[in-house]
């Protein structure tokens, strides 16, 4: 026996090939989305808690394509050198190195620095850090499937304050997220992976329906007030819809 060969698997199995039909690239129609959705229509979403064993509290979070796992850790003890009155939010964002189409870097890159703080700002105004002196909470969000990155921040936000919760760390509310893309003189809600290559303008709005307030917006591109105001308005409908979903998924943990 050849030691040195490493033999193949007992069975095999033929991939599948795209036809000549599907290979061809598609032309971006605006005035109809690939999934037959509305402008100010959201993705399917299935929100599930305890999807991390090991974690306090865990979430995943899936719509259409899109896939974002989340686990928290702690409260526990901050070493004695970061010491404070006040508690401490760590958040962590990464792309899983499948999750996109060019293959992820395992290091931390500039994108998902940036996102790592965007998430932390918009959750800090949720959780009640004043109550958890010298204590630091730690939120790693993983995506394990991207389809637009906008989008994947907003979900990135909606799972991390579903596992927060999950763990029993107090809040004033929840955070629910959503992303609206500009393409042209249009607003689209919840743009995926293909529009978000066609958009030349986005908006991300962090916020908490019960409370009625916003933790955290930004917007890039050059967009008239007009559409930003729009925008805002879709956005915050779409925020009360996700708080639903949220909701709904905590009760059934319960139970």
């Amino acid at each position: 026996m050849d030691r040195k060969r490493v033999s193949g698997p007992d069975k095999t199995v033929v991939p599948l090939l795209e036809s000549a039909a599907t290979a061809l690239p598609t032309v971006f129609d605006p005035d109809r989305r690939k999934d037959e959705r509305t402008p100010e229509q959201l993705r399917p979403m299935f929100m599930k808690t305890g999807a991390v064993r090991q974690a306090n509290g865990s979430a995943y979070l899936e719509t259409g394509r899109l896939k974002v796992t989340c686990g928290v850790y702690g409260p526990r003890q901050t070493s004695r050198s970061k010491m404070s009155t006040r508690g401490t939010l760590n958040c962590e964002f990464k792309f899983a190195p499948f999750s996109c189409a060019k293959r992820r870097s395992y290091l931390k890159d500039n994108q998902e620095r940036e996102y790592s703080l965007t998430l932390q700002q918009a959750l800090s105004p949720a959780v009640r850090l004043d109550l958890l002196p010298k204590s630091t909470v730690d939120v790693y969000v993983q995506v394990l499937e991207c389809d637009g990155s906008t989008s994947a921040l907003a979900a990135a936000i909606t799972c991390a304050s579903l596992a927060l919760a999950d763990a029993g760390i107090e809040m004033l509310d929840i955070v629910a997220a959503c992303s609206a893309g500009f393409i042209g003189s249009r607003t689209f809600l919840d743009a995926d992976g293909e529009e978000e290559g066609q958009q030349t303008g986005s908006l991300l709005l962090s916020y908490m329906p019960s409370l009625n307030e916003v933790t955290h917006i930004i917007q890039s591109g050059e967009v008239s007030s007009n559409a930003t105001v729009k925008a805002l308005e879709i956005c915050v409908d779409a925020c009360s819809v996700i708080n639903t979903v949220m909701q709904k998924s905590l009760v059934t943990s319960i139970e």
